[in-house]
C-alpha cells in the first residue's frame, strides 16, 4: 500500500523562494495533523501534495500564475518554485518526486511554466520493469501516469477523493452534469465507453463491408474463369518450347567434340608458348651465370687448382684451425672474467668489513653516553624520592640493581595510597546517592497519583457531559412525541382518502378496451402481410427480367468499351473496318507480322555471329595485353623495390664501391686495438705524444690514456657493427646481380606491348561496325515486333468482344421469353413499396396502442405503490413512537447517575490539590541533595587528579631509567672493543689479496690481445677460399643450364605447329555452322518465348494471378465477416453486462459505507441517511447505443427519498460531501492508504464535530494495523485537535515577521506545547 513520507515546499504562494525559506513536513502514521490560522498557508500543503502527484494547478490559480510566489513582492522578473515529495509506492519501495516551476513577468504579463518533473528511485522502485534505471524525466515519459501507477490509484481519485481542494470539496452536491463527469472519471467508465462505441462502430462497418463483398464476388468469379483459359494456352506454348529446346540440345551435343578438340589444340599452343618462355628463361640464367663466373675470377687473388671436394677439405681444415684459435680465445676470456669476478667479490668483502668497523665504533660511543645518562637520571630520581645512595655507582656498577629495586618499591607504596583514597570517595558518594534515590521515588509516586486522578476526572467529565446531552434529548423528545402522534393521525387520514379515490373497476374497463383495439390492428397487419407475400412470389420473375435487362445493358457497354479502347489500333492493323470475326482477322495479321520478323531475325543472327567472333578475338588480345602489362608492372615494381629511382648500373657500381670501403674500415678496426695498446705502452714509459713526440704533463698523459682505453673497450662493438654492415651490403650486391634478367624482360615487354594494342584497336573498329549493323537490324525488327505484340495483346480482348456480341444476342432472346411468362392478373400499378408503407403505418399504430396500454398499467402500479409507501410510513412512525416512550422511561436513572458523577468530581478535585501541595517541597529537597553531591564529588576528584598526575610522572621517570639500564646491559653483552680489533686484522688481509689479483688480470689481458690479432689476419684467407668454392659451384651450374637449353630446343622441334593450326581452322568452320543452326532455333524459341512470356505476364497480373486465391479469399472473408458481426454483438453484450455488474457492486458498497458513516456521525434527526442514486438513461433497446447513468445525492426520512442538492444546510452539505469522499476512498483506494481532509469542521456545530472526531478515531483504530495508513487533517480549530484523542505531535503553520509561511512540528504535552524544530 502506497503512502507519503515527506514534503518540501519552496516558492509556492506565501512560502519563500530562497534556500533558507525551504519548509519541510514529515508525515506520520496513522494521523498527521496540520494546525494554523486562516491565511497562513495550510491549504497550500494540500495543493502541493495534489500538484506533486497529478501535475494539475489548484482551482482559481489562473493556470498556475498565482500558485507560485508573486514576483512583484520582491521586484523580480521571475520566481522559481519547487515541490519535492518522498513516497512509498504500492510495492513498498521509496520514490522521490520533484517538480520545478517558474513564473515570469514580461511586459506586465505573467506566464507560468513547468520547468522539470523528475522521479528518482531510492530503494529499487519498479525494478521488474525498469531494471537498473535510477530516474524518470518528464521529457521521456508521462510523469503523471507513472506516479498514478506508483501510488496504485487513478488521477481522478487523487484529485476528487484523496486530496480534494477545499473549494471543490462539495462536488458531490454539484449540478448533475458535473457530478456525472466526476463519477465517470472515478469509476474509469470513460475508457470502457470508448471501447463500447468502438465495438458498435466496428459492427456497423462490418455490416456495410459484407454488403460490398457480396456484390464484388461475381467479378472475382469471372476473372477465375479467364485465368483457367489462359493457363491452358500457356501449357500448349510451353510444350512447343520444350520441343525446340530438344533440337537445340542436339546441336550442342554435335558441338561438344568440336569444342573438346579445340580445347586440346589451345592446350598444345599453350605448351608451345610455355616451352618458348622456358627457353628464354634458361638462356637468361645461362648468360647471368657466365657473367658471375667472370666477376668472381677477377676477385680471386689465388685461384685453387684442385677439385671442389679438395677445396671443401681445405676450407674444413681452415675452419678447424680457426675453431681452435677461437676456443683458446674463449678460454683466456673465461679465465680473465673469473679473475675479475674474484677481484670484485674481494672488493665487496672489503667494503662490508669497513662498514662493520664504523658501526662497531658508533655503538661503543653510544654505550658510553648511555651509561652517563643512566647515572645522572638515577641520582636525580633518588633525591626526588628521598632514597639515600651509600656508594659511588661509577666505580661500583653492580650496586645499580639494588638502587633500582628501592625505587620500584617506593612507587608501589605511592600507588597503594592513591587506591585507598579512591575507595573512601566512592563509599561516601554511594551513601549520598541512596538519599537522592529515596527523595526521587517519593516525588514520582506523588506525580503518578496526580496524573491518575486527573485522567479519572477527565473521563468522568466526559461521561457527565454525555449524560447531560442524553437527558436534554429525552426532555425535548416529549414534544417530538406529541408531534409524532399528530403525524400518525395525518398519515392514517391520507391512507384512507387515497383508498377511496382509486376506482379500480373503471381502470380495468379502460385496459380491456385498449386490448380489443390492439387485436383489430393485428388482423389488419396480417392481411397486408399476405398481400406482400403474393407480390414477393411474383417479384422473383420480375427481378429476373430486370436482371436480364441489366446484364444485356452491361454486355452492350462491354462491347462499346472494347471497341473504343482499340479503335486506334484497328486503324493501324486493318486497312478496312470490320464488324465481326475479330479474332480470326487479328490472327491473320499476327501471322503476317511473325514471318516478317523471322526474316529480319535470320539476318540479325548472321551479323551476331560475326560480332561474337570479333568479340572473342578482342577478349584474347585484352587478356594478353593485361597479362603483359601485369608482368611489366610486377617487374617494374620489383626493380623499384630493389633500386628505387636510381639507375640499375649506377646502383650496382655504388654497391661495389661501398663493399670496398666497408672491407677497408673493417680491417682498420681489427688492427687499431694493437696500435692503441702500443701508444698506451709508450706513454706509460715516457709521457709524450707517440706521433709528434710532444712532451705532456702527467695529467694530460693520464687523460689521453683513459681516452684510448675507452676506445679499446668500444672496439668489439664497432667491429661487430662493421661486419654486419659489410654482410648486408654483400647480400644487396648479390640481389642486384639476380635482377639482371628482369631488366631484360622489361625491355622486351615495352617493345611488344604497342604492337598488341594497335592490333586490338583494329579489331575493336571491326567490332563496332558489326555492332552498328546488328543494331540497325534490331531497330527494323522493333516496329513489326511492336505490332505483333499489340495484335497478341488484343487477341484476348477480341475473343471477349466476339463472345460479348454472342451473349448480347442470346440475352435479347431470353428477355423476350421471360416477359411473355408474366400472368395476366398481375397488376403492375400496385407496388410493393406502397403495401410496405401501409404495413409500417399499421405497425406504428399498433406500437402506440401497446405503449398506451403499458402506461395505463404503470399508472395503476404507481397508485398501488403510493398506498404501500403510506402504509410503510405509518408503520415507521409507530416504531419511532415506541422508541421515544422507552427513552422517557429511562430518564430518572440517568439523572441519578449524573448526580453521583458530580459528587465524585468534587472529591477528586480536593485530592488532586492536596497531592500537588506535597510535590513542590519534595522537588526542592531533591535539587539541594543533588547539588551537594555534585560539589563534594568535584572537590574529591580534583585532589585525586593531583595525586594521579604526580604518580604518573614517577612512573614515567622509572620507565626511562629501566630503558637506559636495559640498553647499557645490551651494550655490555656485545664486547665492542674486541670486535673492533678483529675487524682491523680482516681488512689488512683483504687489501693484500686485491693487489695479487690485479697483477694476474694484467697478464691475461696481454695474452688475449695477441690471440685477437692472429684471428683478424686469417679473415682474408677465409674470404678467398669461399670465393673459390662459389666459382666452382657456378661452373657446375652453367654446365647444367647449357644442357637444359639443348633439351628445350629438341622439345620445340617435336611439336608440329603447322598441322595443328590447319586442324584448328577446319574445326572452327564446323563450329560456326552449328552455331548458325542453333541461332535459327533460338530465334524460333525466342518467338515462342515471347508468346509464353506474354501469357505468363497476363497470368501474373494481380487480377488473374490471384483470381483463384481471391475467389476463395472473398468467400472466406464473407463468412468471417458474418461471424465477426455476431461476435462483436456478443462482445458488446458481455462488456455491458460486466460494466453494469461492476457499477452495481461498487455503488452498493459505496452507499452501504455512506449510510454507516452518516448514522455514526450526524446528530440531527431530520435525515435518517443519505445515498448516491444512479438513474439509467432510457434509450431504445434495439438501437446500437450504450447504457449511461446519471447520479444524484438523495436524503431519506421515514423511507421517503428526496434530492439533497438545494434542500440541505451548509453544515449538512459539508458533512455529506466528507462522508461520500470517505466512502469512495474506502472503496477505490485499497492500494493507497492516504486521505487528506481540509477544514472538515467547516459549518459544523459542536455535536457533529464531536461525532466526527469519534468516527475518525474509529477509522484510525480499524486501519492502524495497516502500516502505511495515513490520515492528513488540516484545521484551524484547536478544540477539534483536543477531541481527536491521543495526539502526541502536530504541525503548526504560521506567518513569520517577513509574512512568509513557516511549518514547525509541535509536541502536544499535558499542560503546554513546545516548539522543537527550528
Amino acid at each position: 500500500m502506497s503512502s507519503i513520507e515527506s514534503l518540501s515546499i519552496q516558492g509556492i504562494r506565501s512560502f519563500g523562494t530562497y534556500a533558507d525559506d525551504l519548509q519541510s513536513i514529515k508525515f506520520s502514521s496513522p494521523v498527521t495533523l496540520i494546525l494554523g490560522e486562516n491565511g497562513c498557508g495550510k491549504t497550500t500543503v494540500v495543493e502541493c501534495l495534489k500538484y506533486a502527484l497529478t501535475g494539475e494547478c489548484p482551482p482559481g490559480s489562473d493556470r498556475g500564475k498565482s500558485f507560485v510566489h508573486d514576483p512583484k513582492i520582491f521586484g523580480l522578473n521571475e520566481v522559481l518554485a519547487q515541490i519535492k515529495m518522498q513516497v512509498r509506492d504500492r510495492r513498498g519501495a521509496q520514490v522521490s518526486i520533484c517538480r520545478t516551476m517558474k513564473v515570469s513577468k514580461k511586459r506586465n504579463k505573467m506566464s507560468f511554466e513547468t520547468m522539470d518533473s523528475t522521479i528518482n528511485f531510492l530503494t529499487g522502485a519498479g525494478q521488474s520493469k525498469r531494471e537498473k534505471q535510477d530516474s524518470l524525466s518528464g521529457r521521456s515519459v508521462d510523469i503523471d501516469v507513472a506516479i498514478s501507477d506508483f501510488m496504485g490509484v487513478s488521477k481522478a481519485i487523487i484529485n476528487n477523493v484523496l486530496f480534494c481542494h477545499q473549494e471543490d470539496s462539495s462536488w458531490p452536491l454539484d449540478e448533475s452534469k458535473k457530478l456525472k463527469e466526476k463519477f465517470d472519471a472515478i469509476f474509469g467508465i470513460t475508457e470502457y465507453n470508448k471501447a463500447l462505441d468502438k465495438i458498435i462502430k466496428l459492427r456497423k462497418e462490418a455490416m456495410e463491408e459484407l454488403k460490398i463483398k457480396e456484390a464484388n464476388i461475381k467479378h472475382v468469379a469471372y476473372l477465375k474463369q479467364e485465368m483457367e483459359v489462359k493457363t491452358l494456352n500457356l501449357q500448349k506454348a510451353q510444350r512447343k518450347c520444350d520441343a525446340i529446346k530438344a533440337q537445340c540440345s542436339e546441336c550442342e551435343e554435335e558441338m561438344k567434340p568440336i569444342e573438346a578438340r579445340l580445347v586440346e589444340i589451345r592446350n598444345v599452343e599453350f605448351e608451345i608458348g610455355k616451352y618458348q618462355a622456358q627457353k628464354v628463361e634458361m638462356d637468361t640464367k645461362h648468360k647471368n651465370c657466365k657473367d658471375q663466373i667472370s666477376t668472381l675470377t677477377l676477385k680471386i687473388k689465388k685461384p685453387f687448382r684442385g677439385t671442389l671436394d679438395e677445396l671443401d677439405q681445405e676450407i674444413s681444415n681452415f675452419d678447424q684451425r680457426m675453431l681452435e684459435m677461437r676456443q683458446k680465445r674463449t678460454e683466456v676470456e673465461g679465465d680473465l672474467s673469473q679473475i675479475k669476478r674474484s677481484s670484485v667479490a674481494e672488493q665487496e668483502k672489503l667494503g662490508t668489513q669497513d662498514r662493520k668497523h664504523c658501526l662497531a665504533k658508533q655503538r661503543h660511543q653510544s654505550e658510553l653516553a648511555c651509561r652517563a645518562q643512566l647515572l645522572k637520571r638515577v641520582k636525580e630520581f633518588c633525591r626526588e624520592l628521598h632514597i639515600p645512595i651509600d656508594c659511588d655507582l661509577v666505580e661500583q656498577p653492580e650496586k645499580m640493581g639494588e638502587v633500582l629495586r628501592d625505587i620500584e618499591a617506593m612507587i608501589i607504596t605511592k600507588h597503594c595510597e592513591i587506591t585507598e583514597i579512591v575507595e573512601q570517595n566512592e563509599k561516601a558518594d554511594r551513601s549520598r546517592q541512596v538519599k537522592i534515590d529515596e527523595l526521587r521515588i517519593e516525588l514520582t509516586k506523588s506525580e503518578q497519583s496526580v496524573t491518575a486522578q486527573e485522567k479519572q476526572r477527565e473521563s468522568s467529565k466526559r461521561e457527565s457531559e454525555t449524560l447531560g446531552v442524553e437527558i436534554k434529548k429525552i426532555e425535548t423528545s416529549m414534544q417530538d412525541l406529541k408531534k409524532l402522534e399528530k403525524e400518525i393521525n395525518e398519515v392514517n387520514e391520507l391512507y384512507e382518502s387515497a383508498t377511496k379515490n382509486i376506482d379500480q373497476q373503471a381502470i380495468k374497463d379502460a385496459i380491456a378496451r385498449k386490448k380489443a383495439s390492439i387485436a383489430e390492428n393485428q388482423i389488419q397487419f396480417k392481411k397486408l402481410d399476405e398481400q406482400l407475400t403474393f407480390l414477393g412470389s411474383m417479384a422473383k420473375l420480375v427481378a429476373e427480367c430486370s436482371l436480364k435487362q441489366k446484364e444485356l445493358d452491361k454486355k452492350n457497354q462491354e462491347v462499346h468499351r472494347v471497341r473504343s479502347r482499340h479503335s486506334d489500333h484497328f486503324g493501324k492493323l486493318f486497312k478496312e473496318p470490320i464488324t465481326c470475326n475479330y479474332r480470326r482477322s487479328m490472327q491473320v495479321v499476327y501471322e503476317k507480322l511473325r514471318r516478317e520478323i523471322q526474316e529480319l531475325n535470320e539476318k540479325a543472327n548472321t551479323q551476331k555471329l560475326k560480332e561474337q567472333s570479333y568479340e572473342i578475338k578482342r577478349k584474347n588480345l585484352i587478356s594478353d595485353i593485361s597479362r603483359m602489362e601485369k608482368e611489366l608492372k610486377d617487374s617494374e615494381e620489383l626493380i623499384y623495390q630493389k633500386c628505387r629511382s636510381t639507375p640499375y648500373d649506377d646502383l650496382l657500381e655504388r654497391s661495389k664501391t661501398t663493399i670496398s670501403k666497408l672491407q677497408f674500415d673493417h680491417g682498420a678496426l681489427k688492427s687499431s686495438e694493437a696500435l692503441y695498446k702500443k701508444y698506451i705502452q709508450k706513454m706509460d714509459e715516457e709521457p709524450s705524444c707517440p706521433l709528434c713526440h710532444h712532451n705532456m704533463t702527467s695529467d694530460e698523459a693520464c687523460d689521453l690514456t683513459s681516452e684510448l682505453t675507452d676506445e679499446i673497450q668500444k672496439l668489439p662493438d664497432n667491429i661487430t657493427r662493421a661486419e654486419k654492415a659489410l654482410k648486408a651490403e654483400q647480400i644487396k650486391y648479390e640481389n642486384l646481380l639476380q635482377l639482371k634478367p628482369t631488366i631484360l624482360k622489361v625491355k622486351e615487354l615495352k617493345d611488344s606491348l604497342p604492337q598488341k594494342k594497335e592490333e586490338l584497336k583494329k579489331v575493336e573498329e571491326l567490332l563496332g561496325d558489326s555492332v552498328s549493323e546488328y543494331e540497325t537490324l534490331i531497330a527494323l525488327i522493333g516496329e513489326p515486333t511492336h505490332n505483333m505484340e499489340l495484335a497478341n495483346s488484343m487477341m484476348g480482348d477480341m475473343s471477349l468482344l466476339d463472345e460479348a456480341l454472342k451473349d448480347s444476342a442470346r440475352l435479347t432472346k431470353d428477355l423476350d421469353l421471360q416477359k411473355g411468362q408474366l400472368p395476366a392478373s398481375y397488376d403492375s400499378s400496385v407496388s410493393m413499396d406502397d403495401l410496405q408503407a401501409e404495413k409500417s403505418k399499421v405497425s406504428k399504430e399498433l406500437e402506440t396502442e401497446r405503449k398506451e396500454l403499458e402506461s395505463a398499467q404503470n399508472a395503476v402500479q404507481q397508485q398501488m405503490d403510493a398506498l404501500n409507501r403510506l402504509r410503510e410510513k405509518k408503520n415507521s412512525l409507530k416504531d419511532r413512537q415506541i422508541h421515544l416512550r422507552e427513552g422517557l422511561q429511562s430518564l430518572p436513572q440517568l439523572k441519578e447517575r449524573l448526580e453521583k458523577l458530580n459528587s465524585f468530581l468534587t472529591t477528586v478535585a480536593s485530592e488532586i490539590s492536596e497531592l500537588k501541595a506535597k510535590i513542590q517541597p519534595l522537588k526542592l529537597n531533591l535539587r539541594a541533595a543533588i547539588e551537594e553531591k555534585e560539589r563534594l564529588k568535584k572537590s574529591e576528584s580534583e585532589k585525586l587528579a593531583q595525586l594521579n598526575s604526580k604518580y604518573n610522572s614517577y612512573k614515567s621517570t622509572d620507565h626511562d631509567i629501566q630503558r637506559l639500564n636495559k640498553e647499557a646491559e645490551d651494550y655490555a653483552k656485545l664486547d665492542l672493543r674486541n670486535e673492533i680489533k678483529k675487524l682491523d686484522e680482516i681488512i689488512m688481509a683483504s687489501k693484500d689479496k686485491l693487489r695479487k689479483l690485479e697483477a694476474e688480470i694484467s697478464l691475461k689481458t696481454d695474452e688475449l690481445e695477441t690471440i685477437k690479432t692472429e684471428c683478424s689476419n686469417q679473415q682474408t684467407v677465409e674470404r678467398d677460399l669461399k670465393d673459390n668454392r662459389e666459382l666452382k659451384q657456378l661452373e657446375d651450374k652453367e654446365a647444367k643450364l647449357r644442357e637444359s637449353c639443348q633439351v628445350l630446343d629438341k622439345q620445340l622441334g617435336n611439336l608440329d605447329f603447322h598441322s595443328v593450326s590447319k586442324e584448328k581452322v577446319n574445326l572452327t568452320k564446323q563450329r560456326d555452322k552449328a552455331t548458325v543452326r542453333k541461332g535459327e532455333l533460338l530465334g524460333q524459341l525466342g518467338e515462342i518465348h515471347s508468346q509464353v512470356n506474354k501469357l505468363q505476364r497476363e497470368i501474373d497480373e494481380p487480377r488473374f494471378k490471384e483470381s483463384l486465391k481471391n475467389f476463395r479469399k472473398a468467400n472466406y472473408e464473407i463468412e468471417v465477416t458474418r461471424l465477426c458481426i455476431e461476435d462483436l454483438g456478443q462482445y458488446r453484450l458481455a462488456l455491458e453486462w460486466a460494466l453494469i455488474q461492476f457499477h452495481s457492486e461498487k455503488m452498493e458498497m459505496i452507499n452501504r459505507l455512506i449510510r454507516e458513516y452518516w448514522r455514526k456521525i450526524y446528530r440531527g434527526n431530520d435525515i435518517d441517511y443519505i445515498q448516491v442514486k444512479t438513474d439509467e438513461v432510457s434509450s431504445d433497446a434495439s438501437a446500437d447505443r450504450r447504457k449511461t447513468y446519471n447520479y444524484r445525492v438523495v436524503q431519506s426520512k421515514n423511507y421517503s427519498e428526496i434530492e439533497m442538492r438545494g434542500r440541505c444546510s451548509a453544515g449538512q452539505r459539508v458533512l455529506a460531501s466528507l462522508i461520500i469522499r470517505l466512502a469512495l476512498a474506502e472503496t477505490f483506494s485499497s492500494n493507497c492508504g492516504v486521505l487528506a481532509l481540509d477544514e472538515p469542521t467547516t459549518n459544523l456545530d459542536r455535536a457533529n464535530i464531536n461525532s466526527l472526531c469519534e468516527a475518525l478515531n474509529c477509522i484510525v483504530e480499524e486501519r492502524q494495523s495497516q502500516s502505511n495508513f495515513m490520515l492528513i487533517i488540516i484545521t484551524h480549530d484547536e478544540n477539534f485537535v483536543s477531541s481527536l484523542g491521543k495526539i502526541t505531535s502536530y504541525h503548526r503553520v504560521f506567518r513569520n515577521e517577513e509574512c512568509k509561511s513557516v511549518i514547525r512540528r509541535v509536541e502536544a504535552g499535558p499542560s503546554k506545547k513546545a516548539l522543537i524544530d527550528q
